[in-house]
């Protein structure tokens, strides 16, 4: 064997152990998340002009007064930045590193007033480039966890309060639990979180006419 061909195999062998040594970076799959909701016990209406969001700004420092963890990651109530108050809830990751793998996020039963607004105050924030694998939501469910009105899909990155309202008077007099949550696919590289504060849902100031 020459020298060259010594030369040459020798730096076969070190790409090839090269290629070898290096991980393989894994290709992203879609996670299907669950939402998880108690037993129905849907309230009677309080007032159609009043918030028929119990705990709506989460100042008891917990998921209850009417949320429920209804993800299959958990969500958590912090005390990080609220809009008002002392605590907001928090979807994503304990640590706000990689994404969550399945849904992480709280619902409340709600039945919908005549001419019900839902409001409600967001604080987002990703780096994900679409909504392919992870995103901030809010949807409508039905007593089986199906998500009956998807509200938004997003991956808003703005580290600031905005305030979200929706429409939801069409839906009157029928019983769901609204849910905020985030979902995720687990990928350690990117990022994705949903702070949340301020629910309100009211209708009409009186009840309409017969």
């Amino acid at each position: 064997m020459t020298r060259v061909d010594r030369c040459w195999t020798l730096f076969l062998a070190i790409a090839i152990l090269a290629v070898t040594a290096a991980p393989a970076r894994s290709a992203r799959h879609t996670v299907v998340g669950h939402f998880i909701v108690p037993r129905s016990s849907a309230r009677p209406f309080s007032g159609y002009g009043a918030n028929l969001i119990t705990n709506p700004g989460f100042e008891s420092g917990n998921v209850d007064g009417g949320w429920h963890q209804c993800g299959d990651v958990r969500a958590y109530v912090v005390r990080d930045h609220p809009f008002s108050g002392s605590y907001d809830e928090y979807s994503g990751t304990a640590n706000g590193r990689r994404e969550p793998s399945g849904n992480s996020g709280v619902c409340q039963e709600i039945i919908i007033p005549p001419g019900g607004v839902l409001t409600a105050k967001l604080y987002q924030l990703s780096n994900e480039a679409d909504t392919t694998f992870a995103y901030q939501e809010a949807d409508l469910l039905d007593n089986r966890g199906n998500v009956v009105v998807n509200l938004y899909k997003s991956v808003n990155n703005n580290p600031s309060w905005v305030s979200g309202m929706w429409n939801l008077g069409a839906f009157s007099g029928r019983t769901y639990w609204l849910y905020f949550g985030v979902h995720g696919d687990g990928y350690s590289s990117l990022s994705t979180q949903q702070f949340l504060d301020d629910v309100r849902l009211a209708g009409s100031a009186s009840a309409p006419r017969k």
